[in-house]
């Protein structure tokens, strides 16, 4: 579950990604001075993200792996986005059965101005039920699956924004500033250049 579910949950990731071109902010002509924000959609991130799921493979040449059904939480207060999504695991060198499950994370977005891109932050995993799982070994399945996320996850790039995006945008005299989670999507601020 290493590399390829990096690729993965945040391509996803996600998620914010492709909805947050700042191609799109050029659309926003007569910008005034002093600071502004550009608003993406709760509706065109989880867009974004649905486009990339599902998604399976095989991890250690042990488990096959098949993330789907990704949901967005919003949280605003916390400044994060929860991802729930759908998973199946299976063990085809042992047995046959596929167990099944959700798994549930939270994470930050902050953008990383030293190389244009958008990183998550405090990646945790909330929660993963196994139903069919007894307890002890559905135990076992969260700490394992908590140490992956939890350990590989932090600082992903999700997006790296493109230089002509950031040219025309300082056309206008700005750059990209914070990144929030607001009530209905994402709140990207752009700040005025330093004159």
């Amino acid at each position: 579950m290493t590399d390829t579910l990096r690729r993965h949950l945040f391509r996803s990731g996600l998620l914010v990604a492709g909805a947050l071109s700042i191609g799109a902010l050029t659309g926003c002509a007569a910008l005034q001075p002093g600071p502004r924000t550009v608003k993406i959609s709760e509706k065109r991130l989880m867009e974004v993200i649905a486009r990339q799921f599902p998604r399976s493979n095989r991890y250690l040449e042990l488990f096959d792996v098949t993330l789907d059904t990704p949901r967005l939480r919003l949280m605003p207060v916390e400044n994060r986005i929860g991802t729930q999504l759908d998973f199946t695991v299976g063990m085809p060198l042992v047995e046959t059965r596929t167990q099944r499950g959700t798994l549930s994370l939270s994470y930050g977005l902050r953008l990383e101005p030293s190389d244009n891109t958008v990183r998550l932050t405090d990646v945790r995993l909330e929660n993963m039920l196994l139903p069919d799982v007894a307890p002890v070994h559905a135990a076992r399945f969260k700490r394992l699956g908590g140490a992956l996320v939890e350990g590989l996850l932090p600082d992903l790039v999700v997006h790296r924004i493109k230089p002509q995006d950031l040219e025309a945008v300082g056309r206008r005299g700005y750059q990209p500033g914070a990144l929030r989670v607001v009530p209905g999507g994402l709140e990207l601020q752009l700040d005025p250049l330093p004159r």
